[in-house]
């Protein structure tokens, strides 16, 4: 489980209201309208970043990971090349925490964008890969 990072920005608040990109509230509103108002199974809040996991209610199998860098004002959907389809649970995510070190990560979000993959293992502290070829990091919208 877990392996490559994918990083796919989402959401971009630079260009709203203090209110909105400016505020926890504001941005974790606009994120639950974007991903359809799942429910928040579990968060981490620092300076820089909050990391959030939403599940679908019905569904505790469907759990997403998402990154809101307070500085750039951007929601970044984390994704990994796991081949766990179907979404993550909230066992998965305290294993993501706990036994990959990716509070690591996000306590620095302005690593996310960046041109290296992430690759998380259970065990290790995240790892850069350099060199590869497919950039798995996406431009924001």
């Amino acid at each position: 489980m877990f392996g490559k990072m994918n990083v796919i920005p989402i959401v971009d608040l630079r260009h709203t209201p203090e209110e909105v990109g400016g505020s926890v509230d504001g941005a974790v509103a606009r994120l639950l309208d974007v991903t359809e108002h799942p429910t928040i199974a579990k968060w981490v809040q620092f300076p820089k970043a909050l990391f959030v996991f939403l599940v679908v209610p019905a569904d505790p199998e469907s759990g997403a990971f998402y990154i809101y860098d307070r500085r750039a004002r951007i929601w970044f959907w984390v994704d990994f090349d796991d081949e766990n389809f179907g979404g993550y649970t909230v066992s998965d995510f305290d294993r993501l925490v706990r036994e990959c070190r990716f509070l690591d990560i996000v306590e620095r979000p302005q690593l996310l964008p960046s041109q290296e993959c992430w690759v998380l293992q259970t065990g290790l502290r995240p790892q850069r890969n350099v060199g590869v070829a497919d950039v798995a990091v996406k431009q924001p919208a």
